[in-house]
């Protein structure tokens, strides 16, 4: 089983569009190294390519069960974990630039 990672910040700091975006392209990754079509997946995942191809592009208003379908036809897992904040030295250097 392979995971899909979501990284969550404080709800405040969160690019929602980045964040869907990101987890397009992972479903994207996985489907096309699993050797699926987007039809194939929508059907296995029982939703319309249509939707599929919204979600994969990081577009449209889905509930989450689209999403553990998704999960679920490609054999992985969803997983929620908190950001990478970057340290005071990063910071640092990252304003030295």
């Amino acid at each position: 089983m392979l995971d899909i990672y979501i990284e969550m910040s404080d709800i405040s700091d969160m690019d929602i569009q980045s964040l869907l975006s990101d987890t397009g392209r992972q479903i994207r990754e996985l489907r096309k190294r699993r050797g699926l079509t987007q039809a194939a997946l929508a059907g296995r995942a029982g939703m319309a390519r249509s939707k599929l191809v919204l979600l994969e592009q990081g577009k449209g208003s889905v509930a989450f069960e689209s999403y553990a379908r998704i999960a679920a036809a490609l054999d992985a897992a969803f997983r929620l974990e908190p950001a990478q904040r970057p340290t005071f030295e990063e910071l640092a250097e990252h304003y030295r630039e």
